[in-house]
């Protein structure tokens, strides 16, 4: 009897724990998931897919106990990554830094970007490029842009304007409206590659139908001026008026301008198009293959 009691007694011990651990597992598995809904980035790949991603100014401030729970339990560096949004949302900096730093050395992409931007800030432009460098290899969208940048403006690197050109490339294939924008600047300057008033306006013309209002208003301008294009006063007036309905109050003032002078924008059939695109111009081979702003973090 003494015997058959211990081990029933024994049975239940192991019962309890079983049960304990499972709803350890499942609180966890809980965090994971609520940091990942509370905290997940758009620019990141690797982000669980399953929740829509969150705007950094959106971010609920109760993920950062959320989040760093999860990493505690984990390890995983998403979680630190995402943990260090959470904390960038209640500037709380050295902590965001040290979530940043510890996705990093997990070998987490997105988080090299937002480390590099900080590295970039304190002084130590070298690490910002080689960080933008490995996450623009491993694909990310932001970094792919935010190297074009570095190799625009010379941060961390020699200035270039082939490589410029090649990873704002990237990125507006990835489908960043502000990469296609630069590229029309570069263009349109003739300061890092031979001026082309035709390629400019192709790519200000992607950047617009993709909703830049700097690239509404750069249209805008080639079509008012007649540069690379026939001048059209009134797509014009159709560009500035895009860019007015989204705010812009540079686009406001041109349409107003050109109002006065008489232009009038033709009428959308759509409220949230522009209209046809350039249809006239091709981009130069290898524009496109896969195949100015500052740097930007998430």
């Amino acid at each position: 009897m003494l015997t058959t009691g211990s081990a029933v007694a024994l049975c239940m011990l192991t019962v309890s724990l079983n049960a304990e651990q499972r709803a350890k597992v499942e609180h966890t598995a809980a965090l994971q998931s609520d940091c990942d809904r509370m905290a997940g980035s758009a620019y990141d790949k690797d982000r669980n897919a399953t929740f829509a991603p969150v705007d950094v100014n959106d971010i609920d401030v109760q993920a950062v106990g959320v989040c760093r729970t999860a990493f505690e339990a984990t390890g995983n560096p998403r979680f630190a990554y995402q943990l260090g949004r959470a904390l960038n949302k209640t500037q709380e900096p050295d902590e965001a830094m040290a979530a940043y730093e510890a996705a990093v050395d997990g070998g987490y992409s997105a988080a090299k970007v937002n480390f590099g931007m900080l590295m970039g800030r304190l002084g130590d432009a070298q690490s910002e490029f080689r960080l933008y460098n490995e996450a623009a290899a491993s694909g990310n969208v932001l970094a792919q842009y935010n190297l074009g940048v570095a190799y625009r403006d010379g941060i961390g690197t020699q200035v270039s304007g082939e490589q410029a050109l090649h990873w704002f490339e990237e990125a507006a294939v990835g489908g960043d409206d502000t990469a296609a924008f630069n590229i029309g600047s570069i263009y349109d300057e003739g300061k890092l590659v031979p001026e082309d008033n035709q390629t400019a306006i192709a790519w200000y013309d992607l950047a617009a139908q993709r909703g830049s209002t700097d690239g509404m208003i750069n249209l805008g301008l080639m079509y008012e001026n007649g540069e690379g294009i026939a001048a059209n006063p009134e797509r014009a007036a159709e560009m500035f008026r895009a860019a007015a309905d989204k705010g812009d109050v540079f686009g406001a003032y041109k349409l107003a301008q050109l109002q006065d002078h008489g232009v009038t924008p033709p009428v959308p059939q759509q409220p949230d198009q522009l209209g046809e695109s350039v249809s006239t111009l091709v981009l130069k081979q290898g524009d496109v293959e896969p195949f100015g702003a500052k740097p930007k973090d998430i």
